[in-house]
């Protein structure tokens, strides 16, 4: 919530790139699982497709665009660990509201967290688990991706 809060501050003025990237963080839990539901759908049909095609169903579009899903997942978790409790009030009102005790706020970037007190948590705890499966899923895709076209520009070579 505060990194949210200081990118906010930050792009209140005249810089056209720190408003987009606010707007970004903002719209992100709303942006994110829809990107990630027309990414789904779009791996499943080409998959889908080439099975019925008698095609590898993994060739390297397909493995890009799987590394898109993986990477609108992590924006997802990021985009809601940020907007995690409202932004509008500073740490330490917020943790009385919510009933923590503010005596000790501590905030992380990696794993993304923001406790109130020893025991109050306000990043929910699905987040980092996602942002780093969908890292992972984007990484791997990636490489895979890259075999690929090398194994396939290799074939073409030696024929």
């Amino acid at each position: 919530m505060s990194q949210a809060l200081s990118l906010l501050q930050t792009a209140s003025g005249d810089d056209d790139a720190g408003m987009v990237v606010a707007g970004l963080v903002l719209f992100g839990p709303v942006i994110a699982p829809v990107l990630f539901l027309i990414g789904a759908f779009v791996v499943a049909h080409r998959v889908l497709r080439a099975r019925r095609e008698r095609r590898p169903p993994l060739d390297t579009g397909t493995l890009g665009r799987l590394s898109l899903l993986g990477l609108s997942a992590a924006y997802a978790a990021v985009s809601t660990g940020l907007m995690s409790g409202p932004w509008w009030m500073s740490e330490s009102e917020y943790c009385n509201v919510i009933g923590f005790p503010a005596d000790r706020i501590t905030t992380r970037t990696f794993p993304l967290s923001m406790r109130c007190g020893p025991d109050g948590e306000l990043v929910p705890s699905w987040v980092n688990p996602v942002l780093v499966a969908g890292l992972t899923l984007a990484l791997a895709a990636l490489t895979a991706a890259a075999l690929t076209a090398y194994r396939a520009r290799r074939r073409t070579w030696a024929s």
